[in-house]
């Protein structure tokens, strides 16, 4: 047999096989058992006629999930649904949400599950679209028989049941996006929900019971997530638990299908579970704090999108002042509050020189008043309070100050005149008063029999910041109509400035304008219940310089219209007093019928950073005797700080106060954002760890990658075997330098065993060659060696537990010698005369085998 054709370096018995190029090497050697490899001092187990006959199935083998697995993948599945059903909280009240997350997070999970494990019951792998069909035609069932039970006949979807439930869900996105969330509870609204999460459930559920992938089953639930990240941002709390939640089922998901499940349930959970646990906490805690989350508001949709807002009909509600008090025993509501607080019905922020009227821009409500922007008046008294209907005309509803939560418990049943059902909720997100219904007449609906439930954080104003406060700027609030039709300037314009510059004299700031414009009204006019109503131009120059009597009506428009004069932001409010009245106790805490005589118009004045602020510039009513009474509708308290106030003297340099008064009216963002103390001294001690780690990872890839990737054939297999050496360090090879490359090869064909090593003598001889004999291989040498290092590497890593090979990655002796290590000796280097001792190993001229030191690769030197 001529040498072309009989393998020159071959293992003595071994059988002869197909060669793709070097001599030494098989064409690719298959990566052999690990139940054939022994652990580091066991020897090795031999192989059964069953693993033999295996071939190349054990791998993919190991790489199925069985049905058990996967079965128990489900749980943190439902868990990750459960989490991205729960951020809805922000779009919708928990209490609606929860029986619809009850129902669609395991009703299609069990759908899918069951057809699929009927199918492979049957031996055939379970189509797809059987459940696709169910889950939809189910949907649709159980849709109509919960949310839409009212349109469906006996829990079937009828055609005019399936197209209101397609109508509303396609209706649903914009609805929410033009409402102050929370959103109302309704099944138009809760379809949304329903609809994501069954889809999300039935994807979820799918792809955990039909793939592999470890994190594939989790994609649904995340971008289920992404509905309500979007459509909550302007909505009251923080997901930032839920996403917690979301991470660590997310990390669960990765225990049941990962190749660790493998080796037994205590060892995977003993691992697995404290790294959820840090998961979750990092997301919890440093999650809202990552650069670019910090600080910033996130992008809201409900600006690329417009808004249905209802303006209300002209008729005002300071126009029912008179007609109230002309009534006085008229029963309007009953009242039961915490505090003594001022009913606020309806604000009026725009005058045509006739009437008073709002500006409101109502927008459906869930039930929550947002707050204003720009205005912290600081401390805050929470007030509750409880409110029938009995006979109040209009759309709008009574509630101390500013509310900032409303709940219906009663609706009438009636419809306005524009359909919509009188227990719906409408906000005017400015001026923060609350209407019911979507819009209307003002003043010819009444609300008889509703009742709610208000919440108000009603401000407790502190007098220092008010003495010196300013006001916003811009014109807004501000303006007057100066001309007629004609164009020609309006006496009356001019004559209520004079009469304001009159009253403010002396007075420094904008408050100690308002409260002396207040107090002037006061001292110079009376209040008369039964004096002629009206607002107009007219009424008002006729009220401050002849009739001077009149009701609250004519002293909260003339305080509005002259502070307006000086240049004070002006509007009016019309509501009730919170003092006296039938059965009303001392505290204010009892229940108390309001009537027609409690009716009150009052001024306010917004002040930059504070937001608005009433005055009283009506006189109350004077007593029998003919002591002086405090104003009608002004708090005790009020009354001592205003006298402060104004009794102060002016500093030389009064303290700098913000503005709030930009175009927009939104408020400066805070520049006291940022991470606090200990997040800067856990990532001081965290960043060395995670940088040490991460070049202990990168440098073996960076080593290996050198190794594999030299220009020159012989520098690559020396460098396949330098790679050999170090993997069978990890499973005994002790780390020594006193190892000849035979010696090598002989402890891994004794470890390994099986197809895997039975190359190694080879390899070892051609190694010799190549650095010592001047061989220089080819590139299919070359790459057989490489492809027997990946078949090495593969036994080791099945072989060595991951904790050790962590372990041992992370030592500094491993780092420092990746570090150190480069290409490997250039094979082309001065040739030494080599001879052979007898076993097949090549030696130095004049040298002995057995006395000859050798390196820590194994190759002699």
């Amino acid at each position: 047999m001529s040498p072309a054709s009989t393998p020159r370096f071959a293992t003595p018995g071994a059988r002869p096989a197909a060669h793709d190029g070097p001599s030494w090497a098989p064409p690719r050697p298959a990566a052999p058992d690990p139940a054939t490899v022994a652990a580091p001092g066991v020897p090795p187990r031999p192989r059964s006629p069953a693993q033999e006959g295996a071939g190349d199935r054990g791998a993919d083998d190991r790489h199925r999930l069985s049905p058990a697995r996967r079965a128990w993948s489900l749980l943190p599945v439902a868990g990750m649904l459960v989490c991205a059903g729960l951020g809805f909280h922000r779009v919708f009240a928990v209490g609606p949400l929860l029986p619809v997350l009850a129902v669609a997070v395991p009703v299609p999970m069990a759908v899918a599950a069951g057809l699929y494990a009927g199918q492979r019951r049957k031996g055939r792998v379970a189509p797809l679209w059987p459940s696709l069909v169910l889950n939809v035609v189910v949907w649709l069932v159980v849709v109509c028989a919960t949310l839409f039970r009212g349109d469906a006949s006996v829990g079937l979807p009828t055609g005019g049941a399936v197209a209101k439930v397609g109508a509303a869900l396609l209706d649903s996105p914009h609805a929410v996006l033009t409402t102050i969330l929370p959103a109302p509870s309704g099944a138009d609204f809760l379809v949304l929900p329903h609809a994501v999460v069954w889809l999300a459930s039935l994807a979820a559920t799918e792809l955990a019971l039909r793939t592999r992938g470890p994190l594939l089953p989790a994609l649904p639930p995340v971008l289920a997530f992404g509905f309500p990240l979007v459509l909550g941002v302007a909505g009251p709390g923080s997901n930032v638990p839920v996403a917690a939640g979301l991470v660590a089922c997310a990390a669960l998901l990765l225990l049941p299908r990962s190749r660790a499940a493998g080796r037994g349930t205590v060892r995977m959970l003993s691992a697995g579970l404290p790294v959820v646990a840090v998961l979750a906490l990092a997301a919890a805690l440093l999650g809202p704090r990552l650069p670019g989350l910090a600080g910033r508001e996130p992008w809201d949709l409900r600006q690329e999108v417009r808004t249905p807002l209802v303006h209300p009909r002209p008729t005002s509600p300071l126009d029912q002042v008179a007609a109230w008090l002309q009534h006085p025993e008229s029963r309007l509501f009953t009242a039961r509050s915490t505090a003594d607080r001022n009913w606020r019905l309806a604000v009026l922020d725009r005058y045509d020189g006739v009437k008073w009227t709002s500006g409101a821009h109502l927008a459906r409500s869930g039930g929550r008043v947002p707050e204003q922007r720009g205005a912290e008046p600081g401390r805050r008294e929470r007030v509750e309070q409880r409110v029938t209907v009995q006979n109040l005309p209009g759309i709008w509803l009574p509630a101390a100050d500013r509310p900032s939560a409303v709940t219906l418990t009663g609706t009438t049943g009636e419809r306005d005149a524009g359909g919509a059902e009188a227990g719906r909720l409408a906000v005017d997100p400015d001026s923060g008063v609350v209407a019911v219904g979507e819009g209307g007449t003002t003043g010819t609906r009444g609300n008889r029999g509703l009742s709610y439930t208000a919440v108000s954080q009603a401000p407790v104003y502190d007098p220092k910041r008010l003495q010196y406060a300013a006001v916003p700027k811009g014109a807004r609030y501000k303006s007057l109509p100066r001309t007629d039709q004609a164009g020609e300037p309006i006496k009356a314009v001019e004559t209520f400035r004079r009469l304001a510059a009159t009253a403010t004299a002396g007075s420094s700031y904008p408050y100690q304008q308002a409260y002396k414009l207040a107090g002037w009204l006061r001292e110079h006019f009376d209040f008369d219940p039964k004096a002629v109503p009206g607002h107009a131009y007219r009424n008002l120059e006729f009220f401050l310089t002849t009739g001077r009597r009149g009701t609250s009506e004519q002293f909260a428009a003339s305080f509005a219209v002259m502070g307006r004069t000086l240049g004070l932001p002006t509007r009016v409010a019309v509501g009730f007093r919170a003092e006296g009245g039938e059965g009303h106790g001392a505290s204010g805490k009892g229940t108390r019928q309001v009537t027609g005589q409690d009716a009150l118009a009052w001024p306010e004045v917004r002040f930059a950073g504070i937001g608005w602020v009433p005055f009283y510039p009506t006189p109350g009513q004077a007593s029998e005797e003919g002591a002086s009474v405090p104003p009608a509708g002004q708090p005790e308290e009020r009354e001592k700080a205003d006298r402060d106030i104004a009794e102060q003297q002016r500093p030389s340099v009064p303290p700098q106060q913000p503005d709030d008064g930009g175009k927009d009216g939104r408020a400066a963002p805070s520049g006291g954002g940022g991470l606090p103390v200990w997040a800067y001294v856990l990532s001081a001690g965290l960043l060395p760890v995670l940088a040490w780690g991460g070049y202990a990872v990168w440098a073996p890839y960076r080593t290996r990658r050198r190794r594999r990737g030299a220009r020159d054939p012989g520098q690559r297999v020396l460098g396949a075997w330098q790679q050999i050496v170090d993997r069978l360090t990890e499973i005994g090879l002790p780390a020594t330098s006193a190892h000849t490359a035979t010696e090598v090869a002989a402890f891994g064909l004794e470890r390994i065993g099986g197809r895997g090593s039975e190359q190694l003598p080879a390899l070892a001889r051609l190694v010799n060659e190549v650095d010592y004999g001047g061989r220089a291989p080819d590139e299919a040498a070359a790459d057989a060696a490489w492809r027997h290092c990946d078949a090495i590497e593969e036994v080791v890593t099945r072989t060595v537990p991951r904790r050790e090979r962590v372990k041992r990655a992370l030592r500094w002796s491993t780092v420092r010698r990746h570090s150190r290590a480069g290409a490997p000796v250039r094979a082309g280097r001065p040739k030494v005369p080599v001879r052979s001792d007898g076993s097949g190993a090549p030696v130095r001229a004049g040298g002995s085998g057995t006395s000859v030191r050798t390196g820590r690769s194994g190759v002699r030197q």
